[in-house]
């Protein structure tokens, strides 16, 4: 078992089970296989896919938490390699979760992770989001999608039910104003809250909510 990622769990008060963190263990190593051919994520080993990308992800639990209930229906949206919709989704199992992915390479990894994973709580999307049903999400989370400027604010507005969250991980608080000045008329409110990872304190992360 990863100690990085055992130890992250740990300082992030994370109370997973064995299963929980067999199915991140599996979720990693799938990663490190498909990055063999395809350069899926960036990472070098275990402990950095470990670090900066599912401790990353799992950084923000307790603030997503708040939320949602158990009937809430979340979306990855962009989801890449499976960040943060993957962890989320093993530290969420009560939740339903989409990955909306719009690469099919990266759509049949995400089927293939997650069915090793015998992970029952996730679908895969594959589709460009302006093709997804409107106003099917509870709360939306991101991390490397786009910057936000009105057209994401809208594209990510009509995915989300009325009442709902956007939740979008971001570096530095400098570049969110920058981002967040220019979508003043459509998101007049937001919340900054500050992200700590383990092992990775010395980054700033940020996590942006906005509510619909």
């Amino acid at each position: 078992m990863n100690e990085k990622l055992i130890q992250g769990c740990a300082k992030l008060g994370l109370n997973l089970s064995q299963v929980q963190f067999e199915q991140l263990e599996t979720y990693i190593n799938a990663v490190l296989d498909f990055n063999k051919t395809y350069n899926l994520m960036k990472a070098d080993n275990a402990d950095e896919l470990a670090v900066n990308h599912v401790l990353d992800s799992l950084a923000a639990v307790p603030h997503i938490a708040s939320l949602i209930d158990s009937s809430s229906k979340i979306g990855d949206i962009g989801s890449g390699g499976g960040c943060p919709g993957i962890p989320l989704a093993v530290a969420f199992p009560e939740n339903s979760f989409t990955l909306v992915e719009r690469m099919e390479k990266r759509c049949v990894f995400l089927e293939s992770a997650v069915r090793k994973m015998n992970l029952k709580n996730v679908k895969i999307l594959c589709s460009q989001a302006d093709s997804v049903e409107k106003e099917i999400f509870d709360l939306e989370v991101f991390r490397a999608f786009h910057p936000f400027d009105k057209k994401i604010v809208k594209l990510l507005f009509g995915m989300l039910k009325k009442g709902g969250h956007l939740a979008a991980y971001k570096a530095r608080l400098e570049k969110i104003n920058a981002e967040m000045a220019e979508v003043q008329v459509m998101v007049p409110d937001y919340k900054v809250i500050n992200l700590t990872v383990p092992f990775l304190e010395d980054h700033e992360r940020n996590l942006v909510v906005i509510k619909k």
